[in-house]
This record gives structure tokens, C-alpha cells and sequence, in this order.
């Protein structure tokens, strides 16, 4: 994710220095990155789910009231987890978290491997 690089201006040397900011960015995406490993604890009103019980699409709305939109990938293998997914945030640029698909125990279904969510 992008973030701004402040620089000190007008308002250097107050609270709302290039530092602060710098940092406030920062923990902001980390504060993103772990909501979206989560993204059922974001639906906000109807979700879709397929024949099997994974959740295919929602509406989201983040802790800030910024909308978006989740898509799941759902598990041939193991009816009713979900492989992949996308949750988006909007704005300008909407931005968008991406997990790739999960490797599974072919006995037990349970994630083995979960690569990095990647932003766009």
C-alpha cells in the first residue's frame, strides 16, 4: 500500500509533524493488514455463499465507515472453506487486499501455508 511520505511544512514542529504522520500511516496499514486476514469479521449486511457454505461475496464496511467488497474463492477440495479471497476499500485509488490461495492438509483440510496478502 502506498502510503504519503509527509514532509514537515506549515505545521512542522506541532503535533502534526512529518514524523507523527509518518508513523500514524504506518500503523495504519499494519491496523489494515490484520483486518484483512479477517474478512468475515467486515461483512456488513448480505452475504453470499455457495451450495456448500463458503462465503463467495459480501458487502464490507471497515472500523473507519469506508466501504468495500469481499470475493471468495471457494475450496474444491474442501467444501465450505474458502482458498482465496479479495476484500477492496474504497477510495482514490480504492485499494485492494489480495490473499492468494492456501495450501491444506489433503487429510484434515487445515491450512499448511498462507502466503502474504499482497495490496494493490
Amino acid at each position: 500500500m502506498a502510503l504519503k511520505d509527509w514532509a514537515n511544512g506549515v505545521l512542522g514542529g506541532t503535533p502534526l509533524d512529518a514524523t507523527r504522520l509518518n508513523d500514524r500511516d504506518t500503523k495504519l496499514e499494519q491496523a489494515l493488514f490484520q483486518l484483512a486476514r479477517n474478512p468475515e469479521a467486515l461483512f456488513a449486511g448480505a452475504v453470499t455463499y455457495d451450495g456448500n457454505g463458503a462465503a463467495t461475496s459480501a458487502v464490507i464496511e471497515w472500523p473507519d465507515g469506508v466501504t468495500g467488497n469481499y470475493s471468495g474463492t471457494a475450496s474444491v477440495s474442501f467444501p465450505g472453506s474458502v482458498s482465496a479471497y479479495t476484500v477492496t476499500r474504497a477510495g482514490s485509488p480504492t485499494v485492494t487486499f489480495t490473499q492468494p490461495a492456501v495450501t491444506r492438509d489433503a487429510t484434515t483440510g487445515n491450512v499448511t501455508n498462507r502466503p502474504p496478502i499482497t495490496v494493490t
